[in-house]
């Protein structure tokens, strides 16, 4: 192998390849929606070599910070839960002022993935002193802070985001107050939130701006590479070839 001296290695660039996304979701009541793409290092020549390179390996899964505000002085972090849906129906629309339109969502599903609260042996000090502990001003998806603990799943970490799912992420406070952002994960792992409020069932209204693909289906890579691959003629005979596998969504 050739060593090469400093110099060179100075003047060698060096390629950056995204390993994650990070998305930082503002959970207030008011605002509009947010998309954030993957990071670009400028040299396509390089990203399609490392491309080439990578071929075949897993995509690493979408990496959300969570960044939390507090419009009440010493308020505090009680509660975070995270519902994972598989679909969603834009069922109506309204405008709600010149410039911004919301939109009433159903989504399909609604699966608790990720839950934490206060530890209960501590959770007094919330309101006096050692308060400052729990006035987080952000959490990253699937690492619990401390002085709080996991309630879902009852061992290990949830489960990663899925490319084409849909996410509601929920903040209560030890004011009162609840907040709501709903998240859709895209085929190149960014995610699309909008501020959101509950309505019946697994609706919720969503602010402000909804995209006309947000409630469309994501079609992802593996998807379309797996596509192909069983629409190819078979050379093997019914009996070698067995069953085609079945992936979860």
């Amino acid at each position: 192998m050739r060593i090469l001296d400093r110099a060179a290695l100075r003047e060698r660039r060096l390629l950056r390849w995204p390993v994650a996304l990070l998305l930082t979701l503002a959970l207030a009541t008011q605002g509009c929606s947010y998309v954030k793409p993957l990071l670009n290092s400028g040299d396509d020549t390089d990203l399609d070599d490392a491309a080439n390179a990578n071929e075949g390996e897993p995509l690493p899964p979408p990496v959300a910070n969570i960044a939390i505000s507090y419009r009440r002085s010493g308020d505090a972090l009680t509660r975070a839960t995270v519902i994972k849906f598989f679909g969603a129906e834009v069922i109506a629309t309204h405008q709600r002022d010149a410039a911004h339109t919301e939109s009433v969502v159903r989504f399909d599903g609604g699966v608790p993935i990720w839950e934490f609260k206060a530890d209960e042996g501590t959770f007094g000090s919330i309101t006096g002193v050692g308060a400052a502990k729990y006035t987080l001003k952000s959490i990253e998806y699937a690492k619990v802070p401390a002085h709080f603990t996991q309630i879902i799943p009852e061992e290990g970490p949830p489960e990663p985001l899925d490319r084409g799912a849909y996410y509601v992420f929920q903040i209560e406070r030890q004011s009162g107050s609840t907040s709501y952002q709903a998240v859709k994960v895209l085929a190149d792992g960014s995610l699309q939130a909008y501020n959101a409020q509950p309505r019946a069932g697994s609706s919720y209204l969503l602010c402000c701006n909804v995209t006309s693909d947000f409630p469309e289906p994501v079609i992802l890579p593996e998807t379309t590479q797996d596509t192909g691959t069983e629409n190819a003629p078979s050379e093997e005979s019914p009996d070698q070839s067995g069953a085609p596998a079945s992936g979860a969504p």
